[in-house]
């Protein structure tokens, strides 16, 4: 928020957008008529105690977002707020470089077309969407434009402030719904791109360098937007920044357990004829199957020992032995992750390995003892596999999360 105090009548008004893919360009708070939200009927001079509703009196407000990225933006999961309502979008998509009009209206009776009051949106139907949550004020209030990856954590892509030093002046017109010219004599707040603060002894904002300012209402157009801005690399800023808002608590169990297993069966062969103890050979092989290293086995003139392998009920066995906690680590738990194995699962892991999700090795043990334990503070949140190689080269797999 960019704020200069200066005496006098002050006139305050600014934007902001953060990494976003659509900002706000255009206010429409002050309408031309009487924004009373209720008031007591009154006949012959005498209050009846009858209270009508006034709410039909803002309709004409509006809030225009624009779309600046380079590809069409699903709006479901965005939302509209100011200081008392918040209004969620339905499942509709404002496409590159076009606007969208959040039109007031008392649904879903008193409705006047947004397109009879403003007579430039008519045909453009499909690009005004009408609500009942946000009721805009005229001399102060703030509008948030956002989304949520959960439903309840918010987060604020782009906002529009604005203060008056006094309450505007009413703009009431009678049936100005009969009369849609009136609305362009009431000045909207725009989106300008040089920030100022501007003073007027009237009350009234010059239209001189604001990053907002007031200016005839044209929904559906601005005369100032952002330079479009490549979609992929928006996302990709914004998901580095937010990505541990991410809740994964009704899906733990599933991620932990169902990870699609990996069989790799240890092939040995048996060479045929007789052993002197001189001209054997042993070797050794990573999981992959890569030799990476052969040597003479010395004396030894018995042929290795050759095993199948365990059975998939021994595997399973095995892995339902393998205990890892606290998973998912958190920052309450300083991202540290233990490992241990018992039962069935004692002295049969020949080595360990944990892979981050882009397959980088970030930790690896060789068992001295039945349990290990390492720090994923400095990795990315998601998810890491645990390989378990066992002494007959099979390997079992758990993952690991980090929220």
């Amino acid at each position: 928020m960019r704020m200069k105090v200066i005496i006098g009548f002050l006139f305050f008004i600014t934007t902001n957008w953060l990494y976003s893919q659509v900002m706000i360009t255009e206010a429409y708070a002050n309408t031309p008529a009487n924004e009373m939200l209720r008031y007591n009927k009154k006949v012959n001079g005498v209050y009846t105690g009858e209270i009508i509703d006034k709410k039909k009196h803002h309709r004409g407000e509006f809030i225009e977002i624009y779309n600046f990225s380079d590809k069409d933006v699903n709006l479901k999961n965005w939302y509209l707020k100011d200081t008392q309502g918040v209004f969620w979008f339905p499942e509709i998509t404002i496409k590159s470089g076009k606007f969208l009009i959040i039109a007031y209206s008392v649904l879903p009776y008193n409705t006047t077309p947004f397109t009879e009051l403003f007579t430039t949106t008519a045909g453009k139907e499909n690009q005004i969407i009408y609500q009942d949550k946000i009721i805009l004020r005229n001399k102060k209030d703030r509008i948030s434009l956002g989304y949520s990856f959960n439903g309840y954590i918010l987060l604020d892509k782009s906002e529009m402030i604005w203060e008056f030093g006094n309450e505007p002046a009413y703009n009431y017109v009678q049936n100005v719904w009969s009369t849609p010219g009136e609305f362009y004599n009431v000045k909207s707040i725009q989106y300008h791109p040089d920030p100022q603060t501007t003073i007027d002894p009237n009350n009234q904002p010059n239209n001189y360098d604001l990053y907002n300012y007031t200016a005839t209402p044209n929904p559906l157009e601005a005369e100032y937007t952002l330079d479009r801005e490549s979609y992929d690399e928006i996302v990709k800023e914004d998901f580095q920044q937010n990505y541990s808002f991410l809740d994964w608590s009704d899906n733990v169990n599933f991620l932990v357990n169902k990870l699609c297993p990996i069989m790799i069966e240890k092939i040995s062969q048996t060479p045929t004829g007789s052993y002197s103890g001189n001209g054997e050979n042993c070797f050794s092989y990573d999981i992959a199957g890569n030799m990476i290293m052969g040597s003479n086995c010395g004396n030894n003139s018995n042929p290795p020992i050759v095993t199948s392998g365990y059975s998939t009920d021994e595997l399973e066995d095995i892995k339902n032995n393998i205990n890892i906690y606290p998973n998912p680590t958190r920052a309450i738990d300083q991202y540290n992750v233990t490992i241990a194995w018992t039962g069935p699962a004692t002295s049969k892991i020949q080595s360990l390995q944990v892979f981050s999700s882009t397959g980088i090795l970030i930790y690896s043990y060789t068992p001295g003892s039945n349990t290990t334990a390492f720090n994923l503070q400095n990795q990315l949140p998601g998810a890491f596999v645990a390989n378990f190689i066992l002494i007959t080269g099979q390997v079992v797999s758990k993952n690991i999360l980090r929220w």
